[in-house]
């Protein structure tokens, strides 16, 4: 149900992405789908839809991680539905939620670097913590409840969350 890969992508290529992040625009709070941000509360993280906006390179390299997930799992994958952009800090607190509710759509979530977040998986009302390793993606059906963890050593916390349709 939930799948660990290792995707073997160089740490060259990951700080490359993590660089291209850093420069792009059109980063947002994120949300976990409630939208209730106010100064008196912890924000979500940030995150950046590369799916409908122009970010050419930043939807390449999505587009590789998704190649080397595929490649490394028995199943077949139709197309991307949606490619986010995360970024954690240690003030961030995420909600759990699904990705999306039907039985064909699967999330990717994608490490660029090590740090001491990571996704939390909620199955069967019992949580399962996956820290973060640098080229390791977490690939389940969508809608399992999860949620980003942020760092709490470490200053930042990048990742990124592929749905896809098999």
């Amino acid at each position: 149900m939930i799948t660990k890969i290792n995707t073997d992508i160089p740490t060259s290529v990951n700080k490359d992405i993590i660089n291209n992040l850093y420069r792009a625009t059109n980063w947002f709070f994120g949300s976990d789908k409630i939208l209730n941000i106010n100064i008196s509360n912890k924000d979500a993280g940030f995150t950046l839809n590369t799916t409908m906006n122009n970010h050419d390179i930043l939807n390449t390299y999505a587009k590789v991680i998704y190649t080397m997930v595929e490649k490394n799992t028995f199943m077949k994958f139709k197309k991307i539905d949606r490619i986010y952009w995360n970024w954690y800090h240690p003030g961030s607190d995420m909600k759990f939620h699904e990705d999306d509710l039907q039985d064909n759509k699967f999330s990717i979530i994608y490490n660029l670097h090590d740090n001491d977040g990571g996704t939390e998986l909620k199955v069967n009302n019992e949580v399962k913590f996956y820290k973060s390793e640098e080229s390791t993606a977490l690939l389940f059906p969508s809608k399992i409840e999860h949620r980003g963890v942020s760092p709490t050593k470490d200053l930042n916390r990048f990742s990124l969350n592929i749905l896809i349709e098999i």
